[in-house]
């Protein structure tokens, strides 16, 4: 049986959710040895304001992706063909079939982490409550009561997606569906931890495109909602230098300023001026659905001079 051949191709791993630090464990309350470890981000001094990205054409959306995250991605053929043959029966709706070609596929030794990703999506959408996601065979296949069907379907999401993740560590969406995995299954504090974790990470590429397509997700561009005022310099009040800052900001997933770039400005110290109360400012991170992402704003700071 299909089951059988695919309980077969899967070995345990029991690494402790606490393994990762105190910056991920900070939001997890008693943590159990039987969670598996949150991967690490990247070395936290890339992400530090020391940031020297690229900045994004200029547009409503302007999502980013990191640097050290634009790796090409060696997908083989036949990963190729599992990916679109379960997108168009998904379209098609008839997502479930697609789940079990994915399955057949894993069972066959095809185990790339975007398919991993794809059907542990599919899992914890259908562990979510989406009938036309229900597995007619396979590992959770419908046991005919929801009550039954979602710890199953959320237990297969998790171990599909713990397997993705090992095969892309610094990938946020993998972490991000994790999150939704552990808070569908009412683990809201291991839930905020793979949140904060994914947050950290890479966003943006194919990944994205396909939460994008699965969960038909839209596009939300980032906000600042106020801060605190900029101190005028008093040698530029005394030089009677006045004008507007224009600075494009690099957002992360979390809302917190990475870097700027100068778009206009009529000199140096309005520019410091600005960058500084721009740091302790209030922003929303641009998203895709539910999920920050990496992205760049542009923001003006006016200086007047008044007589």
């Amino acid at each position: 049986m299909l089951q059988s051949r695919i309980d077969l191709m899967f070995f345990v791993r029991s690494i402790l959710l606490c393994g990762l630090g105190s910056l991920i464990c900070l939001g997890v309350v008693g943590c159990a040895s039987s969670n598996k470890a949150l991967r690490s981000a990247a070395d936290p001094a890339a992400i530090s304001g020391s940031m020297k990205e690229i900045v994004a054409p200029d547009g409503v959306f302007r999502e980013h992706v990191l640097t050290r995250c634009l790796v090409p991605e060696d997908v083989p053929a036949a990963t190729e063909k599992y990916l679109a043959a379960c997108a168009a029966m998904f379209r098609e709706g008839s997502g479930s079939d697609g789940m079990i070609e994915m399955e057949l596929g894993l069972s066959s030794g095809h185990r790339h982490p975007l398919m991993l990703m794809t059907l542990g999506q599919l899992y914890l959408l259908a562990g979510q409550g989406n009938p036309d996601l229900l597995p007619v065979e396979g590992p959770a296949a419908d046991l005919g009561s929801y009550a039954l069907n979602k710890p199953r379907l959320l237990a297969r999401a998790k171990k599909l997606l713990d397997e993705a993740g090992e095969g892309r560590p610094d990938d946020g969406a993998v972490d991000y569906l994790l999150a939704d995995v552990a808070r569908a299954g009412g683990k809201l504090d291991e839930a905020s931890a793979w949140t904060l974790s994914a947050q950290q990470k890479c966003t943006g590429g194919r990944s994205f495109r396909m939460l994008r397509m699965y969960q038909q997700l839209y596009e939300y561009p980032p906000r600042h909602r106020g801060g605190p005022a900029p101190e005028y310099p008093q040698a530029a009040v005394n030089a009677g230098v006045a004008g507007e800052v224009v600075l494009d900001l690099l957002l992360s997933p979390a809302g917190e300023v990475r870097q700027y770039e100068v778009v206009a400005s009529p000199g140096k110290s309005l520019t410091r001026a600005a960058w500084q109360s721009l740091q302790n400012g209030d922003f929303e991170a641009a998203r895709v659905g539910k999920y920050g992402v990496w992205s760049w704003l542009r923001v003006t700071t006016a200086f007047n001079l008044t007589s």
